[in-house]
């Protein structure tokens, strides 16, 4: 029954959709550790068992406490999901697994044969570094007690050749599984830089290396989870570039990319670190300020406006003056993005309608159309 439950944990599907390296790495190290009781406890039963029928108690006994003693570790895994401090634990049982071993001599003195795939194990499930030097450990231990093991009466009489040609093999063995384990946490490594690259080019607008609207998203549930941490709001700003259409069509795209670019940087000039400037499409730009009140950021963004309205000649693009219009709107508990970004879309599409070059509200919003509780809901 508990063979069949482990069956079930190691190809359950994972409860949420693993999207980045860590979480694929976490699972993968899941599923190994499962395989890899899942073996060993059918190997243990298997030779306690028979043990038992040919009478060698002992061994039998010793093989049960093993056992016991690996589902128990299995079963702290489940309950805690710590596959780290439970890869430590299986490795200290197989050490003590293969000084028995040793000691004993198995049936007609094979038992150092097991020691191969032990240090196999070990290597996999610690790693590299931990796992490589446990099994160097395990090496220079077994080569003691096999060099005067049976000069004190601890050890069957093993052979001389066989001493030698075991540690050798083993030694060879363990440096080889290194190797496979080294070039496989190299080749983890450089894919998860090419996963986080891949991650940043899908968040980063190409033109602005702004944030996209993905990326934005994402800052978004992160601010939403912040305010509702510390029961603090945040706001939205949209900002427009007044009659950009017309400045493409004169100018060129070329030069449209110019001041899109330069705009970026203007407005990322004023605001703070903790906010998030996006480029939400075109030539709308998206700001989410930080632990601000409607009050706080409409401040704020007054000072964008004001600073791309005062570009002097020498740092603007084109003979004309360059202007803004903002729309902000404060987030309220329940809200969706797309539901903030209608509010703020809607302070734009006002400000455009006053006249452009302004900063317009919520809250105007709802007193230009007679509803002044809106910005209550």
């Amino acid at each position: 029954m508990y063979y069949a439950y482990g069956m079930r944990s190691l190809f359950r599907q994972p409860r949420k959709a693993l999207n980045d390296f860590s979480s694929i790495e976490a699972e993968r190290r899941r599923i190994q550790y499962h395989l890899v009781f899942l073996i060993g406890a059918f190997f243990l039963a298997a030779f306690a068992l028979a043990n038992y029928i040919n009478l060698r108690h002992e061994t039998a006994y010793f093989l049960s406490c093993c056992l016991l003693t690996a589902i128990g570790i299995n079963i702290f895994v489940l309950k805690t999901a710590n596959h780290k401090i439970a890869a430590w634990l299986y490795s200290m049982v197989m050490l003590v697994l293969v000084v028995y071993l040793i000691i004993s001599g198995g049936v007609e003195a094979t038992g150092p044969l097991w020691t191969y795939p032990i240090v196999v194990i070990i290597i996999s499930l610690l790693g590299h570094l931990h796992g490589y030097f446990l099994s160097l450990f395990v090496i220079a231990l077994l080569s003691v007690l096999l060099g005067f093991g049976d000069v004190y009466g601890l050890t069957p009489q093993y052979s001389d050749t066989f001493k030698v040609r075991f540690v050798a093999t083993l030694f060879a063995l363990s440096w080889l599984v290194w190797s496979l384990e080294f070039s496989r946490a190299k080749a983890a490594a450089l894919l998860n830089g090419l996963n986080q690259q891949i991650l940043d080019i899908s968040r980063t607008d190409q033109l602005t290396g702004l944030l996209n609207r993905r990326g934005l998203e994402e800052n978004f549930n992160s601010e939403v989870n912040r305010s509702q941490r510390v029961n603090q709001s945040f706001t939205l700003a949209l900002a427009d570039i007044d009659d950009f259409k017309a400045m493409n069509d004169r100018y060129g795209h070329l030069l449209g990319d110019q001041i899109l670019k330069q705009i970026a940087t203007v407005v990322q000039s004023q605001i703070r670190n903790i906010d998030t400037l996006a480029r939400w499409g075109g030539e709308e730009f998206a700001i989410l300020l930080d632990k601000s009140s409607l009050a706080d950021s409409t401040y704020i963004v007054e000072k964008i406006r004001r600073a791309i309205q005062d570009l002097n000649q020498e740092q603007s693009l084109i003979s004309e003056r360059i202007t803004i219009s903002i729309g902000v709107a404060e987030y309220r508990p329940g809200q969706t993005m797309l539901e903030l970004f209608d509010h703020a879309d809607n302070a734009l599409y006002l400000a455009k309608r006053c006249g452009k070059n302004c900063v317009r509200t919520m809250e105007d919003v709802a007193r230009k159309e007679g509803r002044p509780d809106l910005s209550l809901v």
